[in-house]
């Protein structure tokens, strides 16, 4: 089990299938409104704590993702939104289909980036687009909603929107670099002259 701190309020965790076994669980199974998702869920967390050091804090709305790997594992990733006058009716809705638009403002954290989408095993679209002395890696996920890859971006650039209008006002006005494979093509080292 690999246990990940991303924020102070998110944390990514990587199950193997070794993993799955030993909490004697699947994928297939995983479903919050049963009883054993729960206590696998309470499980990771407490380990989590106690592998980073430091107490889980679960005090708000804590949203669970969960991403197949092919391996037989899965991917977690938990983050809690603390509760700020935000109204506890609010709902988020993630939209696997639409892009993600990230900026950086050098070469060097934009392949980073990349590596590090690619070495998390996310599969995804992607384009790469540069203004003046900013690049942009719009990023569409082809197996898991937004949420488990924007943390890994805005470790690296600033997350600047998502949606068709952003895709299409970054089409627009600026040089596209490449249309397709972007993060492929970053962290393999062919990155953006």
């Amino acid at each position: 089990m690999k246990i990940e701190l991303l924020t102070d309020d998110a944390i990514i965790v990587e199950l193997s299938a070794d993993d799955m076994k030993n909490l004697n669980i699947t994928y297939e199974e995983m479903d919050y409104s049963k009883i054993e998702t729960k206590r696998v869920i309470w499980t990771i967390l407490s380990r989590a704590g106690r592998t980073l050091g430091r107490e889980i804090n679960t005090s708000g709305k804590l949203l669970v993702e969960a991403m197949r790997r092919e391996s037989g594992g899965c991917v977690l990733f938990f983050s809690v939104e603390q509760e700020k006058g935000i109204s506890k009716n609010k709902r988020y809705l993630v939209k696997k289909s639409d892009y993600i638009a990230c900026d950086f403002d050098n070469v060097s954290a934009l392949i980073a980036c990349a590596e590090r989408i690619v070495f998390s095993g996310f599969r995804v679209e992607s384009r790469l687009y540069r203004n003046k002395n900013k690049y942009r890696l719009l990023v569409r996920s082809q197996t898991t909603g937004a949420g488990l890859i924007k943390p890994c971006l805005s470790e690296f650039g600033c997350v600047c929107g998502d949606g068709a209008m952003l895709f299409a006002h970054t089409a627009e006005h600026w040089h596209c670099i490449a249309d397709r494979n972007a993060v492929e093509l970053l962290s393999f080292g062919r990155g953006a002259s």
